[in-house]
C-alpha cells in the first residue's frame, strides 16, 4: 500500500522529470518551439496572476463589507435613476 508521503514524492519526481523531458526534447529542438514555449508560459502566467488578483480583490471587498464595515454594497439594489 502506498503512503501519502510516497505518493507526493513520486508525484513531485514525475513533475520534475516531465519538465526536464519537455525542455530538453521539445522546447530546445527548434528555436521557434522555444519561443512559442516562452510566449505560452508568459500568457498563462499573466492570466493566472490577473485572475488571482481579481479573486483576491473580490474576497477582500466581501470581507471588508461584512459586519457594518465598508460600504455594504453586497446584496443591495442599485439606486434608482429618476
Amino acid at each position: 500500500m502506498v503512503t501519502l508521503v510516497d505518493f507526493i514524492a513520486r508525484l513531485l519526481g514525475s513533475v520534475i522529470d516531465l519538465v526536464v523531458i519537455f525542455v530538453t526534447q521539445v522546447a530546445l529542438s527548434d528555436p521557434l518551439s522555444f519561443v512559442s514555449f516562452l510566449v505560452g508560459g508568459a500568457l498563462t502566467t499573466f492570466a493566472i496572476v490577473a485572475f488571482g488578483y481579481l479573486a483576491l480583490g473580490a474576497l477582500v471587498d466581501a470581507v471588508s463589507s461584512v459586519g457594518g464595515g465598508g460600504n455594504g454594497a453586497i446584496g443591495r439594489a442599485p439606486p434608482r435613476r429618476e
